[in-house]
């Protein structure tokens, strides 16, 4: 990444994408068949320390977020069985009469391989009153799902972690969920930007640990004039530690609210012309950057916008 600088395309594409066209093959594709897959399955068991129901539904909540997290997980008991997988058990522990802890109910959870080795062991406060715990409030469950399913997974992940060939010459880029959106717009856009960088020589990694570069979008909607909203996505390419090293921006007119409800519909096309920026970035895509006249090497490009910003065509790829 010797030279970065800002490109601009000038238009969204809010046309979906055909889902006929070829997938190109990249020296990533076998990574991404292994890392796509769920990473494997944990057995949870219903913590002990409370109540049969409360355990039950516990554990269930738990076992739906690390769906969430792309690993395999059912409620079960902890009887061994063939195959590779995990167990996870627990104990809730009543803390009401512990002026040292500020929750009033602390899980203790432990998880362990097929064979019974203790792998590691996770501590988790719960938040809520004791009305909520006794009477299984859905908000409180959720918050112990999410709360545990994260280490959890982080755990399951570095257990399983294979190694990766990496090349000298390109590190991992670790994609953020996008923000200025609601979270069900944020994460088909996030998708579609990874999905689209996968078919380029960079190698889109989720794992923080085999990444060298994060990619960060932000997407701004302000309302414009005559019924127009000026849509503004930004996509920064950060070092690990959120240090800005370039940015591809998107910057569109279109009318007001006409993007409600369908973030997902055009996610592909937006992420399939902001990937061609990124690799500029990079110096993996060969010829002109998006809206200049000159090849992205030396000084940055003068930068040509034809027609009207957010009017007209996107400019030839």
């Amino acid at each position: 990444m010797r030279v970065l600088w800002i490109v601009v395309v000038a238009a969204l594409a809010l046309s979906a994408c055909s889902s006929s066209s070829p997938t190109t093959k990249t020296r990533w594709d076998r990574y991404y068949a292994r890392t796509d897959g769920p990473r494997a399955h944990v057995q949870v068991v219903p913590p002990e320390g409370t109540t049969l129901p409360m355990a039950q539904l516990i554990a269930e909540y738990v076992a739906e977020k690390l769906e969430k997290e792309n690993v395999s997980a059912a409620v079960g008991s902890a009887r061994a069985s063939k195959g590779r997988h995990f167990v996870l058990t627990g104990y809730a522990q009543d803390k009401r009469d512990d002026p040292r802890v500020s929750y009033h109910h602390v899980l203790q959870w432990m998880l362990s391989d097929s064979r019974g080795r203790l792998i590691s062991t996770y501590t988790h406060g719960v938040e809520g009153s004791e009305q909520q715990w006794d009477f299984g409030d859905p908000e409180v469950l959720a918050a112990i799902g999410i709360g545990t399913a994260g280490p959890v997974s982080q755990m399951v992940l570095k257990e399983t972690k294979a190694k990766v060939p990496i090349d000298p010459k390109r590190r991992g880029l670790l994609i953020e969920q996008v923000t200025g959106l609601a979270p069900q717009d944020a994460a088909p856009l996030t998708q579609a930007m990874a999905e689209a960088l996968r078919s380029s020589d960079l190698w889109v990694t989720g794992d923080p640990r085999q990444a060298s570069f994060r990619l960060a979008g932000h997407v701004e909607i302000l309302p414009a004039e005559d019924g127009f909203d000026d849509v503004k996505i930004v996509w920064r390419v950060l070092t690990l530690d959120h240090k800005e090293l370039g940015n591809a921006v998107q910057d569109n007119r279109v009318p007001s609210g006409s993007l409600n409800g369908r973030w997902e519909a055009v996610s592909p096309s937006i992420a399939k012309a902001a990937a061609v920026g990124v690799e500029h970035l990079f110096g993996t895509r060969i010829g002109p950057a998006p809206g200049s006249t000159s090849y992205p090497e030396g000084e940055p490009p003068s930068i040509v916008l034809p027609g009207q910003p957010g009017r007209a065509m996107p400019p030839p790829q």
